[in-house]
C-alpha cells in the first residue's frame, strides 16, 4: 500500500466527517510520521529503558541497536567489518496477529453525528402509519429496480415476461443502492 492509497482508504472511511479532505488527512499523517520519526532518532537507548511507541491494538514499534559484527563482501567474498546501527523493530498486538490469521474483523461502529434541533418546540419521533399521507407514503417506499426502470415505458408491454425471473430457483434480487461511476471507471476523454 503507498501514501496515496492509505490516504484515499482513510478520505472513505465513514467514520470521518465528510467536509475532511484529503489534503487534511495528508497533513495529519505527515506530521504523525515525522514525529515519530524525530522520537526514534533523538531517543537513547539505555540498559533501563528502550524508545517504543505502542499503538493500541496494531503493535509496539522498538529503537534496538545493531552491535558491530564480521561480514563478507558478497562481490569479492573478502571479510569485512559491519559497523553497528539502529534500527525499528515492531511486535504486532494481539489483536492485528488474531486478524492476520483469520479471524473475523470486528466492525467498528459508525457514529452518526446528530444536528441540533433549530426549532425549540419538542420534535415528534415517530409517526403511525395513519399519520402519513398516501401520496408522501408512495414517494418513500423502497421499490424493486424492474418496477422503477417500467414505469416509465408505454402501457403496451406484456407483465408476465418481466414478473418471473429467469431462474425460479434463485431468489429475487434484494433491493441495492446504485452508486455513481468513480472517475477512474469513467475512462479519460479526448
Amino acid at each position: 500500500m503507498t501514501k496515496a492509497e492509505l490516504i484515499e482508504k482513510i478520505a472513505r472511511s465513514r467514520q470521518l466527517p465528510p467536509e475532511l479532505t484529503k489534503k487534511a488527512i495528508q497533513q495529519v499523517l505527515d506530521v504523525a510520521f515525522e514525529e515519530l520519526g524525530n522520537y526514534f532518532a533523538r531517543a537513547r537507548i539505555t540498559r533501563n529503558q528502550t524508545p517504543r511507541f505502542t499503538y493500541p491494538g496494531f503493535g509496539t514499534f522498538t529503537k534496538k541497536k545493531r552491535n558491530a559484527r564480521k561480514g563478507v563482501n558478497p562481490r569479492t567474498l573478502e571479510p569485512m567489518k559491519i559497523n553497528s546501527s539502529f534500527t525499528v523493530d515492531f511486535k504486532p498486538g494481539s489483536e492485528f496477529r488474531r486478524v492476520l490469521n483469520g479471524a473475523p474483523v470486528k466492525p467498528t461502529p459508525v457514529k452518526r453525528r446528530r444536528s441540533e434541533p433549530e426549532e425549540t418546540e419538542p420534535q415528534q419521533t415517530s409517526l403511525r402509519l395513519d399519520d402519513v399521507a398516501p401520496d408522501e407514503d408512495a414517494r418513500r417506499r423502497l421499490r424493486p429496480r424492474e418496477e422503477v426502470e417500467f414505469d416509465g415505458m408505454a402501457a403496451g408491454y406484456d407483465a408476465s415476461l418481466f414478473s418471473t425471473p429467469c431462474d425460479p430457483h434463485l431468489p429475487v434480487a434484494p433491493l441495492q443502492r446504485v452508486s455513481a461511476p468513480s472517475r477512474k471507471k469513467r475512462g479519460k476523454t479526448g
